[in-house]
C-alpha cells in the first residue's frame, strides 16, 4: 500500500513512483496517472477490476474494430501478444489472443471482456491511462500502479470519432515479452488509425443511406414536412423549417433525437408542442445491410397555435397544486390521479428529479383523507438481516388498508431481492391491503419487469426538457418560494436561456439553480450574467460532483477570457486538444457565452 494519502501532491506521487520503479527519470504523463491512482484510493497490493455483463458490441466502435481484430488475430497466430478493444469507460469489449500461456496470465488478472480497466479501479495501466490522458501511452512493468499487472507491457492508443473527435474507446496491445517499445507503440498506432478509418467509412455509408431515403421522402408526390436524423446528421426540408419555429422547433428536434437513438422506434406517435399544436410523426428506420442509419420522420401538424406566447398560459391542475400546462404533464397527472383515487396500485416512471414524489404527495393531499403516506427506499445493503427487515416492514405497512406506501427507486433492486419482493406482493395480491406506489427510472426498467404485473396503472412522468412551456412558471414559482418578498423577476433573456437549458436533472436541478440565485444579493432584475455556468451548456448528461466542478471551471474561464479557448486552456493547465474534448463532453459552445 502507498504511504501517500488522497490529496497528495504531484511531487509526492513522483517520489512514490521513483521509489517503486527505480527508474532514473519519470515521464510526467505516467506520474500524473499515479497521482490520480492515489486520489482514487486504488490499492496497489490487490487488483479490483469490476465486471459488467453483456458489454455493448453494437456500437460504431465495436462494429468497426471487431473485423480488424479478427484479421490481426490470424496474422499474430502463436505470438504472445493480445489485442483488445475497450469502450471509453475502460470496459474490455473484445480480446484476441492465441498463445495459451498469455491467455492464462491475462485471465489471472481479469484482463478479459466485460472487466473495467479504468484508472479509478486499477490505477495506472495502458487502457486506463490512454483513456484518462487522451494520448497514446506505453506502460511497462513497474510503471503499472497495481503490483499484479507488473509482468505486462501494454501499448494503448485512444480511438476518437473521425469528425467530432470525441473519445470512443481505446485499442490496446499487451505482451509479457521483452522487446522494442517503439515498435509495439507504432503497431498500436497503426491499428487505431485503421479502426478510426473504418468508423469514418461506416459513418459515410450511413450518411449516404440516410440522405438517399431523405431525398426519396422529399421527392414523393405529397412530401409534406420531412425530418431525417441520426446522432451525427440532421436534415429537414423547407416545408418543415417554415412550419415549425421557435419553441416548437426545439421541442420537436429534442423528441426526434430520442426517437432516432432508439432503433426500435417505428410507426406513428404524437407530440404536444408548446404552441398548443400536436405534431404527428410517422417514423421509418433507414436500414442498409443490417445497419441502422437513422430515422426518417414525416410530420403532420394538427391544430392551431394559441394566440400570444405559449408560456403565458396559466398553469393547470390548481386543485392538486401542481404547476404545469404541457400536454404530456397534464396527461401524466390525470392518469396518476385516476389510478390513485380508485385505490389502484401505481407504477410511476420518470428520470431523476422529474417530480414523481411531488405528484404522489399532491395526490395524497387531494385524495388521501384518513390515509397515512409512508415512504420506503431500497436497502443500501444486501446483507440478509437488512433485507429481511426491509421485507418485513413492507409486509407490515401493506397489511394496513389505510396506508399508502411509496416504494422508491425499485430499479435499484438486485435480482434476488426483486424476486423476493415479487413473491411477497403475490402473497398479498387479492387480500385487503394498503395502496402501493412504486417509482423508478425508465431507462433502468426492462420491458418485461415482473413487478409491473401487480400495478393496475403505469404512468411515465415527462422530463423537464419536454415541458418547455412550463419552465417559466416553475422558475417563477421557485423564485417566489425562496424570495417571498416578490421584489425580483427574470429578464426575458434570462428566461430564454433557462428554457434552452436541457436540465439533465430536471425540476430538481431548476429549483437548485433558482435557490442559489435567491441566496445571492442582486438587484430587482435577474439577468443572463446572474445565471450559473450550468445554464450555458447543451449536454443532457447527469454529471458527478467532480465533473460538475470541472465543467463550471471551464465555463468560468471561457467567460473571463471572452471565449478564448487557447488562453482558457493555458489558465487551466491543460492542452487545447484536451480543452476541446472536455467542451464537447459537457456540451459547451463558446459562441453562446458572449
Amino acid at each position: 500500500m502507498p504511504r501517500y494519502q488522497p490529496g497528495s501532491s504531484l511531487r509526492a506521487a513522483k517520489e512514490l513512483y521513483l521509489e517503486v520503479t527505480k527508474e532514473p527519470n519519470a515521464r510526467p504523463l505516467v506520474v500524473a496517472s499515479w497521482q490520480r491512482s492515489i486520489e482514487y484510493k486504488v490499492k496497489s497490493g490487490s487488483l479490483d477490476a469490476p465486471y459488467l455483463e453483456n458489454p455493448n458490441l453494437d456500437s460504431p466502435l465495436a462494429r468497426a474494430a471487431l473485423p480488424i481484430l479478427d484479421r490481426l488475430h490470424k496474422q499474430l497466430a502463436d505470438d504472445p501478444v493480445s489485442t483488445m478493444i475497450t469502450d471509453r469507460d475502460g470496459v474490455v469489449l473484445s480480446r484476441k489472443v492465441s498463445h495459451e500461456g498469455l491467455t492464462t496470465h491475462l485471465n489471472r488478472v481479469h484482463l478479459a471482456p466485460g472487466h473495467v480497466f479504468a484508472e479509478r479501479y486499477v490505477g495506472t495501466n495502458g487502457i486506463g491511462t490512454a483513456l484518462a490522458s487522451g494520448r497514446p501511452v506505453m506502460i511497462a512493468g513497474r510503471q503499472h500502479y497495481v503490483e499484479d499487472l507488473r509482468d505486462f507491457r501494454c501499448a494503448a492508443v485512444p480511438i476518437l470519432h473521425p469528425t467530432r473527435r470525441t473519445l470512443l474507446g481505446a485499442f490496446n496491445l499487451t505482451t509479457v515479452r521483452q522487446g522494442s517499445d517503439g515498435m509495439l507503440m507504432a503497431f498500436a498506432r497503426s491499428v487505431a488509425a485503421q479502426i478510426e478509418g473504418e468508423i469514418a467509412a461506416i459513418g459515410s455509408r450511413r450518411e449516404r443511406a440516410l440522405f438517399q431515403d431523405y431525398m426519396e421522402a422529399c421527392s414523393s408526390v405529397r412530401p409534406g414536412p420531412v425530418l431525417a436524423l441520426n446522432r451525427d446528421v440532421v436534415m429537414m426540408n423547407e416545408q418543415l423549417r417554415a412550419a415549425v419555429t421557435g419553441p416548437d422547433h426545439y421541442v420537436l428536434l429534442d423528441h426526434a433525437r430520442e426517437i432516432a437513438d432508439d432503433r426500435r422506434s417505428e410507426g406513428t406517435r404524437s407530440i404536444a408542442l408548446p404552441s398548443g399544436r400536436v405534431a404527428e410523426l410517422r417514423v421509418r428506420r433507414c436500414r442498409r445491410e443490417d445497419s441502422d442509419a437513422g430515422a426518417i420522420l414525416r410530420v403532420r401538424l394538427i391544430g392551431r397555435s394559441r394566440p400570444g406566447p405559449a408560456v403565458s398560459a396559466a398553469p393547470a391542475r390548481p386543485v392538486l397544486g401542481l404547476v404545469g400546462s404541457s400536454a404530456q404533464w397534464l396527461r401524466a397527472v390525470a392518469d396518476s390521479e385516476a389510478a390513485f383515487s380508485a385505490g389502484t396500485w401505481l407504477h410511476l416512471l420518470g428520470e431523476v428529479g422529474v417530480g414523481k414524489r411531488t405528484v404522489v404527495e399532491a395526490l395524497h393531499r387531494a385524495h388521501g383523507a384518513g390515509r397515512r403516506l409512508e415512504m420506503a427506499d431500497v436497502p443500501l445493503s444486501d446483507a440478509p438481516a437488512v433485507t429481511e427487515r426491509w421485507l418485513h416492514d413492507i409486509s407490515e405497512l401493506l397489511a394496513v388498508p389505510s396506508t399508502v406506501l411509496v416504494l422508491r427507486d425499485v430499479h435499484l433492486l438486485g435480482d434476488r431481492l426483486r424476486q423476493r419482493l415479487r413473491s411477497l406482493l403475490m402473497h398479498l395480491d387479492g387480500t385487503a391491503t394498503g395502496q402501493l406506489v412504486m417509482t423508478s427510472q425508465p431507462s433502468m426498467v426492462s420491458t418485461d419487469d415482473q413487478l409491473d404485473q401487480f400495478c393496475g396503472a403505469t404512468v411515465e412522468v415527462p422530463p423537464l426538457r419536454h415541458r418547455y412551456g412550463d419552465i417559466e412558471h416553475l422558475a417563477r414559482l421557485f423564485l417566489r418560494k425562496y424570495r417571498p418578498s416578490g421584489e425580483s423577476t427574470f429578464s426575458p433573456e434570462a428566461l430564454a436561456l433557462l428554457q434552452r437549458c436541457p436540465w439533465p436533472e430536471n425540476v430538481r436541478q431548476l429549483e437548485a439553480v433558482i435557490r442559489g440565485l435567491a441566496r445571492r444579493p442582486s438587484g430587482r432584475m435577474i439577468d443572463v450574467e446572474d445565471l450559473p455556468p450550468e445554464c450555458r451548456v447543451s449536454s443532457h448528461k447527469v454529471l458527478t460532483t467532480i465533473e460538475a466542478l470541472e465543467r463550471d471551471a471551464i465555463l468560468r474561464g471561457l467567460m473571463e477570457r471572452n471565449s478564448n479557448v487557447q488562453r482558457t486552456a493555458q489558465d487551466l493547465g491543460i492542452s487545447r486538444a484536451t480543452m476541446y474534448r472536455k467542451m464537447r463532453r459537457y456540451g459547451i459552445v463558446p459562441s453562446s457565452l458572449t
